[in-house]
């Protein structure tokens, strides 16, 4: 997750890590707290209180390009973002080999007491291992790459965790101006609206902004042939969502 920059000393004093919202909130919802009440704010005008069991879905709750993803899944799993574990415990209740990575110490608890049966905890922009069939990436999977630049680097780490013949199925969307700017204390904005600032609160602890990518597929499809990936679009939605397999050239 990208930090943001250092502007007036003390400007973000008190706050958590960016994603101590979301983990305390997955956990409180866990514990049997039906609206932990997950708050997001973000440059692109939201300000919304989120539903934290969308995170917990069961498949016959899942949206169509999350089925269609787990259709196309094969081999060896890595789910990347793995999140409270949907697509993962899913994926292992179909007898599938998977592989859970997390950033999160307190997300990668939960995933284990749900019974995820291999969770790791890493940034996946820098860990690796090698050799898995399918890399999963759902829920605005390349949002934590945070900018273009982080895209592209991503897209040149990538191919170490794949197998011959490997896939990358990840989804996104374009990003969407919902409401007025962000606060004038927040980092100012990228050069590419897609590079939002994002920020969560949860029971009063408030996390320090943080980037998130909202990527359009043809500019994804371009940085994608610009570091010799093949992509194919495997589901479209409405409001410019998408579905696409990343495939290395033979």
């Amino acid at each position: 997750m990208t930090s943001p920059p250092a502007r007036e000393p003390g400007l973000y004093q008190g706050r958590v890590p960016p994603l101590a919202p979301f983990a305390s909130a997955l956990a409180a919802y866990a514990a049997g707290e039906s609206d932990p009440g997950l708050r997001l704010r973000s440059s692109l005008g939201e300000d919304e209180t989120l539903p934290v069991g969308f995170f917990f879905r069961t498949p016959d709750q899942w949206m169509d390009f999350e089925r269609h993803a787990i259709d196309l899944c094969r081999g060896r799993v890595l789910d990347l973002g793995a999140g409270a574990g949907p697509h993962t415990l899913a994926l292992e209740a179909m007898g599938r080999s998977v592989v859970a990575v997390e950033g999160s110490a307190e997300i990668v608890r939960l995933l284990r007491q749900r019974g995820a049966a291999s969770v790791v905890h890493a940034d996946f922009r820098h860990w690796w291992r090698p050799g898995f069939d399918t890399v999963l990436m759902l829920m605005n999977g390349l949002g934590p790459v945070g900018t273009l630049r982080g895209l592209d680097r991503f897209l040149a780490h990538a191919p170490r965790l794949l197998a011959p013949d490997g896939q990358i199925l990840v989804d996104g969307a374009e990003a969407v101006i919902r409401g007025p700017p962000a606060p004038a204390s927040w980092p100012p904005p990228g050069n590419y609206p897609g590079e939002a600032w994002l920020e969560l609160s949860h029971a009063g602890r408030i996390g320090r902004p943080f980037r998130e990518l909202y990527v359009d597929l043809e500019t994804l499809a371009r940085r994608a042939a610009g570091a010799d990936w093949r992509l194919e679009v495997a589901f479209e939605g409405g409001n410019g969502a998408w579905l696409a397999r990343l495939t290395r050239p033979a």
